[in-house]
């Protein structure tokens, strides 16, 4: 049996690393009859809720939500509150109101996992993709094809010393380049006279 959209949201926000809270979500010592609860570990600190809209209707969403932002409150909480909205797509008033508490995700019936991903994108980690090229990547060898250049090689020495040190030697050599450019250029204009 196919898993339903709750159930799919449910799985991407496991895999992420998010803590099941148990049903019903308790919260100032109030019960909350909703699809899922979920919390972030480390040094997030969302609180996350699934309202299915087709099974328990808009209204209900929107009073359980409403009732755990409240409360939320109430306790003084500084936990940001995020509702993802499972099935039909809140409109109108319902829709203005659930954004008044916190954050809404609509995900409809979350079927394709990629276009899942993408639309719960704000609530993953961050995944950089694969390096295309090992000889690109600075970090990836255990040596840096330089030139032979010898200013690259001196840097290259001098890097053992730390950032400034390399900054010194940098500007020290920028200098040296633009001492010898003018001292041609002075020896080219006596030359002229």
């Amino acid at each position: 049996m196919a898993a339903g959209p709750t159930e799919r949201v449910a799985d991407l926000l496991l895999a992420a690393k998010y803590k099941r809270m148990p049903l019903p979500l308790q919260v100032a010592g109030l019960d909350f009859d909703v699809a899922g609860a979920f919390v972030a570990v480390g040094h997030f600190a969302d609180l996350v809720v699934i309202g299915d809209m087709a099974a328990q209707g808009e209204r209900k969403v929107l009073q359980q939500v409403e009732g755990i932002a409240r409360a939320l409150d109430v306790m003084r909480s500084r936990r940001p509150l995020t509702t993802i909205a499972v099935g039909p797509r809140p409109v109108g008033k319902t829709l203005e109101a659930l954004a008044q508490v916190g954050r809404i995700l609509s995900v409809e019936e979350a079927t394709d996992p990629a276009e899942l991903r993408d639309q719960l994108a704000v609530l993953l980690p961050l995944e950089l993709p694969a390096t295309l090229s090992a000889d690109r990547d600075l970090g990836a060898g255990e040596a840096l094809d330089l030139s032979n250049h010898p200013l690259a090689i001196q840097l290259l020495e001098t890097s053992k010393r730390g950032e400034v040190a390399v900054r010194d030697e940098f500007h020290e050599a920028l200098s040296a380049v633009f001492a010898e450019t003018e001292a041609e250029g002075d020896d080219d204009g006596e030359a002229e006279e």
